[in-house]
């Protein structure tokens, strides 16, 4: 993740291939999934991005992309828990599908209400305005909207979720920062860790603790028809990677 003063980012690159028998998926690039590793968004978990899936989805030809935040989510936490309100946040799903690892494609997912009563606004899949991280706001982009916590669009296009599930991530989190002592947290238990490496490798099968048992996440999953991130299969191949960001005016591209 790349934390700059005004954004934060979690590049998780994946590549479609579209066969006879289906959609795979196979890993040409990734950087691994690390929840609250930086102190900016331990401290600010709405632009914590935990994770970034691509995966067949269960109707042949369709896709679902998820973006995971806000994790480890206790389960008394999950009930108050929101998504960054579109005055504060920029969620974005980025598809790059010509291999030059810069977007084609983006979805900007924006919220708006209070814990317990948010709305979620998606536009895209559709060209962004801008290529880069922080990108401002698309307008007059085809669009799903409405309740967090329901299953929103069409079966036959595209379909929104928004809300908790419980974390997918298999992680040793307290062995993970004994190897790499400088990525543990400034508060909590974990920043207990002694400054120096105290192991050069992960428990071994069968000893490894999952420490996101029980925790939930923040997800943004949207399913659609794979044609519409492949340019109707004439680019077989995509990436996809998610960002946060300050929300953006799109008049002058200034942070709010």
């Amino acid at each position: 993740m790349t934390v700059a003063r005004r954004y934060t980012r979690r590049t998780a690159a994946f590549i479609g291939a579209l066969g006879v028998a289906g959609l795979a998926f196979a890993a040409s690039q990734s950087l691994a999934s690390d929840h609250m590793d930086t102190p900016f968004v331990e401290f600010n978990p709405r632009f914590d991005v935990n994770d970034v899936y691509a995966f067949p989805a269960a109707t042949p030809g369709r896709v679902a992309l998820v973006l995971g935040t806000s994790s480890p989510l206790t389960p008394a936490g999950t009930r108050t828990a929101s998504f960054g309100d579109e005055n504060e946040v920029l969620y974005q799903l980025k598809v790059d599908n010509t291999g030059d690892a810069v977007e084609d494609l983006v979805f900007q997912v924006t919220f708006r209400g209070p814990a317990g009563n948010q709305r979620v606004t998606v536009q895209g899949p559709t060209k962004p305005n801008e290529t880069g991280t922080s990108n401002t706001l698309i307008r007059g982009a085809s669009e799903v909207k409405g309740r967090v916590n329901e299953v929103l669009g069409s079966p036959a296009g595209m379909q929104v979720f928004a809300g908790p599930r419980d974390d997918p991530f298999f992680l040793d989190l307290e062995q993970f920062f004994r190897i790499l002592p400088d990525r543990k947290p400034e508060s909590g238990p974990l920043s207990l860790i002694p400054e120096t490496p105290t192991a050069s490798s992960f428990r071994p099968a069968g000893s490894a603790r999952d420490f996101l048992a029980g925790f939930n996440d923040l997800a943004i999953v949207i399913e659609l028809p794979l044609a519409q991130l492949t340019n109707g299969g004439s680019n077989p191949k995509f990436g996809v990677w998610g960002t946060t960001s300050r929300a953006r005016n799109p008049g002058n591209g200034k942070s709010k």
